[in-house]
């Protein structure tokens, strides 16, 4: 797979991609760049267009192997998936604590502005 026209380089592409190995100057694929990704003691190929490239940085192949290592460990992310039913009923249960917070507080600033009123009429009586 290699030649003498291959280089090692990190490749910036956009959409804040960065991805490293042995790359492939446009050609025989329609003047798509390719890029062979060290991935263990095999590579993966990966290939993209010339309109997508910020920036090409020619390194050390031990360099290009450096930024091609995972920075971190991926993490299986499970996320639960529930029915319609049971998201239907969750909101519902939001819905009806949202109601009993908002009457709750309605009925604390009633109690509020009734006892400033009572203060006030206090005031005056004192004045």
């Amino acid at each position: 797979m290699a030649n003498e026209n291959d280089s090692w380089a990190v490749v910036d592409l956009m959409g804040h991609v960065t991805i490293a190995g042995r790359i492939t100057k446009p050609g025989e694929y329609g003047g798509l760049w390719q890029i062979d990704i060290p991935d263990g003691d095999s590579f993966r190929t990966e290939f993209f267009g010339s309109q997508s490239v910020y920036r090409v940085r020619i390194v050390s192949e031990e360099i290009a192997r450096a930024y091609a290592k995972p920075a971190h460990d991926v993490v299986a992310y499970d996320a639960p998936i529930i029915t319609r039913e049971e998201h239907l009923n969750a909101m519902e249960r939001a819905r009806s604590e949202y109601s009993r917070l908002s009457l709750e507080n309605e009925t604390i600033r009633r109690r509020l502005v009734a006892v400033n009123q009572l203060q006030s009429g206090l005031d005056k009586e004192e004045g």
